[in-house]
């Protein structure tokens, strides 16, 4: 007992110790920058509609297996040891019995059980293949808010940018206002233009931690290190083939995971339909047992015997109350059901298809557009700022420039990752979204820095 305190000594120093390193660790892990690809692969293992789907299709698949257990041979055995206590008018005696048994039991012809374990294989296909859509879902949702995370970024910065660029201009034109150079009109208006932007770039740095949390709610972690950003000038269309819509809409109609799960569903319903129905089928079982006892009736004693017996069980119904045909009835509902289910995701799935290759190909549109505004954009504010410098125009022309530049570098960078991220959207709906269109829109990213050409207004 003297030795614990010594030991928790001990063990105190040691976490001392230790206490620092692991720290120091924690904050290098903590600012390791993070890319798409590594978000990823933390998802696979942390998000909860991720697992529950996969959880689903497991649970399935034994569910499967259960009702494949019905149509195998069913084994058992039993076995009986007493001790009795005979009394009777003359005497009392005391014996003991040994009874032994086994059998076997082997579905010949059941319908309902045949057409129940066609059922759980329907169903099982179908958890599958809604656990790989909900899955496809996540993905995209992950990439949704990854980039929404980068917009916020740019956002903020571009206001940090334009603040600093509208403070410089300010300490200019309070300058040449003291020598009366100045309109108090272009000082108030700069200065209520500053006020502004401090306000937006407040708003800009709460929706960077609003969708870090989002990122956060599926990697299950806290998301404050660094993240990779778009490279410059990304060559979007020469790097991912949009095709045509027709293209897109036959891998949807064969490989969608939705479309899949609802023919699965019509399925295991028509099943089910033939499983109700069955309850008017006859049912055939071969029964084999085999039984060793020295037990007569009632405990009594008798001699040794053996028997082995071969039995073939035929039952036949004949009346339920009605109750099998309106289970019957019932199933087909449920299958007419299911059915404009399928067709109602079947149209989903060509609307979401539609929706996504025409967002993609506006956002490439965009992107190219977006590209000759940032460059014009940037001339006509360095003509504002020529033109300041000669007196035509005022320094609010020159923010007003610089504004718009700022604004065509921001619909940009928003048209580059529509464009991505519709793609994406494109290859979830067209059931094809794979761990190696990820790895190439990760290609696209990596750690820099930014430069804007408008800062260097004033």
């Amino acid at each position: 007992m003297r030795r614990l305190p010594r030991l928790a000594g001990y063990c105190a120093l040691a976490l001392l110790l230790a206490g620092p390193a692991s720290a120091e660790e924690a904050t290098e892990a903590a600012q390791a920058p993070s890319d798409l690809w590594l978000l990823y692969q933390q998802a696979q293992d942390q998000d909860p509609r991720i697992l529950s789907a996969e959880a689903a299709a497991r649970r399935a698949e034994y569910q499967e297996r259960e009702a494949l257990g019905r149509l195998l041979p069913q084994l058992s055995a039993d076995s009986r040891l007493t001790r009795t206590n005979y009394i009777s008018e003359f005497s009392e005696t005391y014996y003991g019995g040994e009874k032994y048994s086994v059998s076997m039991s082997q579905v010949l012809y059941d319908a309902p059980v045949w057409q129940s374990y066609q059922r759980s294989r329907a169903l099982s296909e179908q958890y599958a293949s809604q656990g790989l859509h909900d899955i496809q879902g996540a993905t995209a949702d992950l990439v949704q808010r990854y980039f929404d995370v980068l917009a916020a970024q740019d956002s903020l910065e571009l206001i940090q940018a334009e603040k600093r660029s509208v403070e410089r201009n300010l300490e200019r034109i309070q300058s040449l206002y003291k020598r009366q150079l100045a309109s108090i009109t272009d000082k108030l208006e700069i200065e209520a233009r500053l006020d502004r932007l401090r306000s937006d770039e407040i708003e800009a740095s709460n929706r960077i931690w609003v969708t870090r949390e989002g990122l956060a709610e599926v990697i299950g972690r806290p998301v404050y290190e660094q993240l990779e950003r778009l490279i410059a000038q990304p060559k979007l269309a020469a790097t991912f083939e949009l095709e045509n819509y027709e293209h897109w809409r036959d891998l949807a109609l064969a490989n969608n995971p939705l479309i899949q799960a609802k023919q699965a569903s019509v399925n295991a319903q028509r099943a089910a339909k033939k499983e109700a129905f069955g309850g008017h089928m006859p049912k055939v079982t071969m029964q084999l047992s085999s039984q060793k006892s020295n037990i007569g009736s009632e405990n009594a004693p008798s001699p040794r015997t053996e028997s082995n017996v071969a039995a073939l069980s035929i039952q036949i119904p004949l009346f339920s109350g009605g109750s099998t045909s309106a289970r019957s009835d019932a199933a087909y509902e449920s299958m007419l059901i299911a059915r404009q289910e399928l067709e109602s995701s079947r149209r989903q799935v060509f609307k979401e298809v539609r929706t996504a290759y025409m967002n993609a190909q506006s956002a490439l549109s965009k992107v190219e557009a977006g590209t000759v505004a940032l460059r014009s954009a940037a001339k006509a504010r360095e003509a504002a700022e020529k033109s300041f410098l000669y007196g035509i125009n005022n320094a609010v022309d020159v923010l007003d420039r610089a504004r718009e530049q700022y604004s065509a570098e921001r619909d940009l960078l928003e048209a580059q990752y529509s464009f991505l991220l519709s793609y994406v959207v494109l290859k979830r709906w067209s059931g094809n979204l794979s761990e190696d269109d990820l790895q190439q829109i990760n290609t696209l990213l990596d750690i820099h820095t930014v430069e804007y050409a408008a800062e260097t207004t004033g």
